[in-house]
């Protein structure tokens, strides 16, 4: 053996050159794992962490390059701003087409286009460096970011209340401002307040906001005019007077440190009234017509009774084609309704009136002694005069007196023996005080309407 012979101090060295030599192996080792681990490092963890460079486009065309270039690491369900903090504008306004209003569904439908801006910071590029490209189109919602602008007030509730949808093409500049032009249909609830018609303006409210974003991220604005009506097919039936928009904060109780803004668009619309007035005015008028003829006819004349009928069958045949018609239902009913209840009655209760007139002219019976004298006193009196003076069938009961002083026309010289005159004196008293009633009831129910 070699190492017979030799003493433990020399094993000892022995002992410690080999693990000199093993520790040095041991480090040169660790180096080479340390210089092999560097330099994997080097060369790939700079490349995956690296995001502002994107891989060459594989695209033919300038176009694609750039569409690709924009599209690189671009993400279309944030915001496009590159500090969270920043808010994004939007502007909007629409350009109407067409609108219907049904009151009978209380239903307010709007055809349009939404004309809307903002400004896309991550949709921005140089020109020069694509052939002088200056604008490239993108389809919202799929392609690139767009704002939820909702509508809150829809009919059905149940349907996607965003105005932009996935089926428009948007136009983007070198700048970054976003242009979108989409059709727009929707139907929103208005009720009706039904008081003048035909004479009424109704105020309807479109109320626009963003579904899930608050006031300090999206602010919404209006461009001026905030409805063009240029392009707007007439309607027929209603017409727009005016269309004020109201911008509303959105500061609530229960988020104080937030807002959740709005902008409504109050629309204020105005019936067409010509046909209206042939199919509802008119024929309540000649029924009240009819009423005043035949209570200024006298009770015993058989004409009166036919007239008053005829007026009643006149009412009950305009009140249903009303029901057809026109709307019945709304915060306030119509006055022509309310006018045409009320004229309804009064024509009913002229017949009644007619025939308890006229079975008090033709009654024979012995008039009661209070009969009697109320009869003198209203022949007395300065309103019976000018009733009776021109009454021929009571010349036999008054008899007409020339006085210079003029104070009496009519005489209160009654036959006391006919019972019958003083039935007729009183019936025809009545008679005069029903038509003046009649008249004034009417005037005060036109003047209301």
């Amino acid at each position: 053996m070699a190492f017979v012979g030799c003493g433990k101090r020399d094993l000892t060295d022995f002992r410690f050159q080999v693990l000199h030599v093993q520790f040095e192996i041991e480090a040169s080792f660790s180096k080479e794992k340390l210089r092999i681990r560097y330099a994997i490092t080097s060369n790939f963890l700079p490349t995956a962490l690296e995001h502002d460079h994107c891989p060459e486009s594989s695209s033919s065309t300038t176009l694609a390059k750039l569409k690709d270039s924009l599209m690189c690491d671009y993400n279309q369900f944030l915001r496009p701003v590159k500090d969270h903090r920043s808010v994004t504008s939007v502007k909007f306004r629409l350009l109407l087409k067409y609108f219907q209003y049904n009151d009978f569904s209380h239903m307010l439908s709007v055809d349009s286009w939404f004309n809307i801006f903002w400004n896309d910071e991550h949709l921005v590029w140089n020109p020069d460096t694509f052939e002088g490209i200056k604008s490239v189109h993108f389809i919202p919602g799929v392609d690139i970011w767009a704002p939820d602008i909702s509508i809150y007030n829809r009919h059905d509730q149940s349907t996607d209340p965003k105005a932009i949808s996935g089926e428009t093409t948007c136009t983007v500049n070198y700048h970054g401002n976003v242009l979108c032009v989409p059709p727009l249909h929707f139907d929103t609830l208005c009720v009706p307040n039904l008081q003048k018609y035909p004479y009424d303006v109704q105020k309807c409210v479109v109320t626009f906001g963003s579904w899930v974003h608050q006031g300090e991220e999206i602010n919404l604005t209006t461009l001026s005019p905030v409805v063009d009506l240029e392009g707007l097919a007439p309607n027929g039936e209603w017409e727009i007077i005016q269309v004020e928009p109201v911008y509303h904060r959105g500061n609530y109780s229960c988020c104080p440190n937030s807002t959740y803004p709005s902008v409504e668009f109050l629309f204020n619309l105005r019936r067409i009234k010509h046909s209206h007035f042939i199919s509802s005015i008119l024929p309540l008028i000649v029924c009240i017509l009819i009423t005043i003829t035949s209570m200024a006819m006298s009770p015993l004349n058989k004409d009166r009774f036919l007239l008053a009928c005829l007026s009643v069958m006149g009412h009950i045949l305009h009140v249903q084609n009303l029901f057809y018609t026109m709307p019945t239902t709304g915060e306030i009913p119509p006055t022509v309704l309310t006018i045409t209840r009320d004229s309804t009655l009064l024509a009913g209760f002229s017949i009644i009136f007619t025939v308890i007139l006229k079975s008090l002219m033709e009654n024979k019976a012995e008039s009661p002694g209070w009969i009697a004298v109320t009869a003198s006193v209203l022949i007395a009196s300065r309103p019976g005069q000018l009733i009776f003076l021109h009454d021929n069938s009571l010349k036999g009961a008054a008899a007409s007196q020339k006085q210079e002083d003029g104070d009496t026309i009519v005489s209160n010289n009654i036959t006391s023996n006919s019972a019958t005159t003083d039935w007729r004196i009183i019936a025809k008293f009545l008679d005069v005080l029903l038509f003046i009633s009649y008249l004034l009831v009417y005037v005060i129910l036109i003047l209301s309407f």
